[in-house]
């Protein structure tokens, strides 16, 4: 099992970090996965992906300040489990957490090279949330009192 976690201060706050986060969302700012469907469900959402041609289900459920999801099935990951959340305080901090291991006998090695893309993935669905936030409030500034 290999665990790689991404935390940044940065500057919007927590809420409208937050209010842009949806399973749907989280999927799509990694910019891995075509998302194929996704439902709400009792505790968050389920969600298909696919990814080279391997259709993936991810479970979603939803924390206080962010999200936990799984990949539950698929060719690709014997476990897979990430989680986004957005804390506020003094700071916003913004944190990703991957823990993983591929469905191989190779696992050993896979997991190992494996992680400059999980890496890589994480860092672009914090890029990705930030750039969104930035787009939103460009296109609906803050009024003037």
């Amino acid at each position: 099992m290999r665990e790689i976690e991404l935390s940044y201060t940065v500057e919007p706050p927590a809420e409208q970090l937050r209010e842009r986060l949806t399973p749907r969302s989280i999927l799509e700012y990694a910019d891995v996965y075509e998302v194929r469907a996704c439902e709400p469900t009792d505790d968050g959402a389920e969600a298909t992906v696919a990814i080279d041609g391997s259709e993936m289900t991810v479970q979603f459920s939803a924390l206080e300040d962010g999200y936990e999801y799984r990949f539950v099935d698929g060719e690709m990951f014997a476990e897979r489990y990430s989680r986004l959340t957005v804390e506020d305080g003094e700071e916003t901090r913004v944190t990703a957490t991957a823990r993983y291991t591929f469905d191989s006998i190779w696992s050993f090695v896979l997991d190992r090279l494996g992680a400059k893309t999980v890496r890589r993935e994480l860092e672009l669905t914090i890029t990705n949330l930030l750039e969104d936030v930035k787009r939103a409030e460009a296109n609906d500034p803050p009024r003037e009192e």
